[in-house]
């Protein structure tokens, strides 16, 4: 499922911040492990809070470059309904708006034509 959302051009850091930020240790677990393997250290395991946005297809294009006249950025991003359900939330309180199907077919096109043609650009260049 591909969405599209329109970044305003102030907030296209905090919306970069969010999609790209680390994976964070969010606690212990109530169980040891060998730290250094064979030196017979134990530690406790670490719980990890996973950013979902860094293992789904995120990009974000500025609109000029796509040959629309504005000063916003697209932020384009493949991923399952289930994903959607439970992130969205967050870059839209960041700023970002999401798209009608209208207006999401127009980007989703001109991202994937931008893409075609860098790519194949870039394999004339090897052949």
């Amino acid at each position: 499922m591909i969405q599209i959302y329109e970044i305003p051009k102030d907030k296209v850091q905090g919306i970069k911040k969010i999609i790209e930020a680390p994976d964070q240790a969010a606690g212990e677990l109530n169980v040891e492990i060998e730290k250094e393997e064979g030196k017979g250290k134990l530690e406790k395991a670490k719980a990890w809070k996973v950013n979902e946005f860094r293992k789904q297809d995120c990009k974000i294009k500025d609109a000029k470059s796509l040959g629309i006249k504005s000063e916003n950025s697209y932020l384009y991003i493949n991923a399952s309904e289930d994903f959607f359900k439970n992130n969205e939330k967050t870059i839209i309180d960041a700023g970002a708006k999401k798209l009608s199907d209208q207006e999401t077919e127009k980007i989703k096109t001109a991202i994937e034509e931008q893409e075609n043609s860098t790519s194949s650009g870039v394999g004339f260049v090897f052949s």
